[in-house]
């Protein structure tokens, strides 16, 4: 799932995630599965935690962010 690689790219675990959240673990497994969605702002934390827009995260939108200097 998109959750998972992109948490696994920047070599974090569910716990850290969880913690520059303020949510639980639990509460980010269950998203990483799909069983639950998570908060419209706890999207938006993770979204920009993982340096994507909510959209690409979780509806598979194409990522209009660039890190990339030019």
């Amino acid at each position: 799932m998109k959750l998972v690689s992109e948490r696994e790219k920047l070599g974090l675990t569910q716990e850290e995630v969880a913690k520059n959240l303020g949510i639980s673990q639990t509460l980010v497994a269950r998203m990483e599965k799909g069983d639950l969605r998570g908060s419209d702002r706890t999207k938006i934390k993770m979204a920009h935690l993982y340096g994507t827009t909510v959209g690409a995260l979780f509806f598979g939108e194409p990522n209009t962010l660039s890190n990339k200097k030019g």
